[in-house]
C-alpha cells in the first residue's frame, strides 16, 4: 500500500466518520469532463462505462466486454487486506460483503485512528469504513460494478470482502496482516489482494531475531490461508530495486519514527508479502514500459500488470491508474488530487483518482485469478497461479533499456525479471 507520496506525516484524527461532500471539490472533473479529455487523449470511444475510456490499463490486460462474456467473477470472493473500503462507493456497494468484513486494527496498533480500532471484532463494522483511499482504489479496481457509474473492474461480479489492515495513514504492521491472512483462511476466500509490504520492515532478514520471528509468523499466515484454498496477490514493491540481488534498505524501521538506517541486505532477507512461499508477486508497467519504481527479480516477480506511470505520458495524469476513492477520505489528500487535476466526482459525492504504484497493479491480476476462480473452481491455488503465468501475454526485455538503471533485465519473453511471464490476460483467462 504505502506510503504514497501524498501522505505526509500523522494528520489531526476527529472521532467520527465524516459526512461525504455533495458540492464539487475545487479542481475535481465530472465523470463527462474526464471522459471526453480521455476520448481524446487515447482516441477511444466513451463507454460502457461513463470513465471507460480512462481505463487504459483494462484495455492493455483484455478486460472486457470479451472476456466478461466467459466469466465476471460471479461467485467468487476476493478478500482486499487494505485500508478498509468506502462501503457506500457506487462500484462498490452491490458487490461487498459487509458481513465477513472485518477491521484487524487493534488498540495497540501505532498510526490508528479511533474509529478504525475494532481487535478483529467483525460485529464492529464501521471500522471497516476506508478513511483515506487506497482500499476503495484497489477493491473498484478488481470489482467495480458495470452499473452505468464510474468504473468497470477486471471481475466486476466478484465480491469483495474488505479485512482492514492498514492504517488511515498507511502503515501496515505484521499483527494486523497476519491475522487478516489468517482470518482469510477460516473464511476459505477464494483470492487475497495485499498491495502493501508489512510493516515495520521493507526487509526481514533471518540473522536478526525479532525479524525472524515476524517473518515467520507472516508465512504461517500465508500458509495457514493457502492450506485452506486462498490465492494469495501481492504487489512487488515501489523502491526500483531487484529483489533478486538486494544491496541496502534505508526504509527500515519504519516505525518508530526516525529509527530508520541504512543497512546491507541480502538474499537471506525477503520482502513481505511479495516474496512469500506461493504469493503471486505482480510488477508495474506504464502505458510504454517498466514503470520507474517498481521493484522487479526474477525468482520473485511471476507477471506484471499496468500501475501507472506518469513519467511516460507527459503533461498529463492519464498515464496513472483511475480508479474509485473513499467519501470518507480525512488525510487531505483528495482535496490534493482534485486540486492537480486527479481528481473525478460525482453529483452524488462519489470519487474516482489517478494513482500509481505496484499497489495498483497487484488489483488487476487479483482480478484475473477471480476469473479463473470462476472458470475453473476446483483448483489449488498453485494451480490458480500457474494458469496466471500461462495465460499472462509474453513481454520481452527492452531493448533500450538506460544503462544507469541498477533493475537488469534477464531472460526471455517468457521468463524475465521484469515482467515475470509477461503480461496478465483477462480474455485469455477468462477462457481456460
Amino acid at each position: 500500500m504505502r506510503k504514497l507520496s501524498i501522505l505526509v506525516g500523522l494528520i489531526t484524527l476527529t472521532l467520527g466518520l465524516i459526512t461525504p461532500a455533495r458540492a464539487a471539490t475545487p479542481g475535481a472533473m465530472s465523470q463527462a469532463q474526464a471522459s471526453a479529455a480521455c476520448e481524446a487523449f487515447f482516441g477511444v470511444a466513451a463507454g460502457p462505462e461513463p470513465l471507460s475510456a480512462c481505463q487504459w490499463d483494462m484495455r492493455t490486460i483484455e478486460a472486457g466486454a470479451a472476456s466478461y462474456a466467459n466469466a465476471t467473477g460471479d461467485g467468487v470472493t476476493v478478500g482486499v487486506i487494505d485500508g478498509g473500503v468506502d462501503m457506500t462507493h457506487p462500484d462498490l456497494v452491490a458487490n461487498l460483503d459487509v458481513a465477513r468484513s472485518c477491521s484487524f486494527i487493534f488498540d495497540d496498533t501505532p498510526t490508528a485512528a479511533p474509529q478504525e480500532i475494532a481487535n478483529g471484532d467483525c460485529s464492529n463494522k464501521a471500522a471497516v469504513q476506508d478513511l483515506q483511499g487506497h482500499g476503495t482504489h484497489v477493491a473498484t479496481t478488481i470489482a467495480g460494478s458495470v452499473n452505468g457509474v464510474g468504473i468497470a473492474g477486471v471481475a466486476p461480479d466478484a465480491t469483495i470482502v474488505a479485512l482492514k489492515a492498514c492504517t488511515i495513514v498507511g502503515f501496515c504492521f505484521v499483527d494486523s496482516v497476519a491475522a487478516a491472512l489468517r482470518y482469510a483462511g477460516d473464511q476459505r476466500l477464494d483470492v487475497v489482494n495485499l498491495s502493501l509490504f508489512a510493516d515495520p520492515f521493507l526487509y526481514y532478514c533471518h540473522n536478526d531475531a525479532d525479524q525472524r520471528a515476524m517473518l515467520k509468523q507472516m508465512k504461517n499466515a500465508a500458509k495457514y490461508a493457502q492450506q485452506r484454498g486462498v490465492v494469495i496477490v501481492a504487489a512487488a514493491g515501489n523502491e526500483a530495486q531487484d529483489l533478486g540481488h538486494p544491496e541496502f534498505d534505508d526504509l527500515s524501521p519504519d516505525w518508530p519514527p526516525d529509527t530508520a538506517e541504512v543497512r546491507r541486505v541480502t538474499n537471506a532477507c525477503r520482502v513481505t508479502p511479495a516474496e512469500l512461499p506461493g504469493v503471486i508477486a505482480v510488477s508495474a508497467v506504464g502505458v510504454n514500459e517498466l514503470a520507474g519504481y517498481s521493484n522487479v527479480g526474477g525468482s520473485t516477480v511471476d507477471v506484471t500488470a499496468p500501475g501507472g506511470d506518469a513519467v511516460q505520458t507527459p503533461g498529463t495524469t492519464f498515464g496513472r491508474i483511475l480508479a474509485g476513492w473513499s467519501s470518507t477520505d480525512e488525510t487531505g489528500n483528495w482535496e490534493a488530487l482534485a486540486a492537480t487535476g486527479r481528481g473525478v466526482e460525482d453529483a452524488n459525492g462519489a470519487r474516482w483518482v489517478w494513482i500509481s504504484g505496484t499497489s495498483m497493479a497487484s488489483p488487476h491480476v487479483a482480478g484475473v485469478a477471480a476469473l479463473i476462480r470462476e472458470v475453473r473452481p476446483g483448483w489449488s491455488p498453485s494451480a490458480v497461479a500457474a494458469a496466471v503465468r500461462r495465460s499472462a501475454e509474453p513481454v520481452a526485455c527492452p531493448t533500450d533499456w538506460p544503462v544507469d538503471d541498477p533493475r537488469d533485465c534477464t531472460g526471455g519473453a517468457w521468463s524475465n525479471t521484469f515482467y515475470g511471464a509477461g503480461m496478465v490476460n483477462a480474455l485469455n483467462a477468462s477462457s481456460l
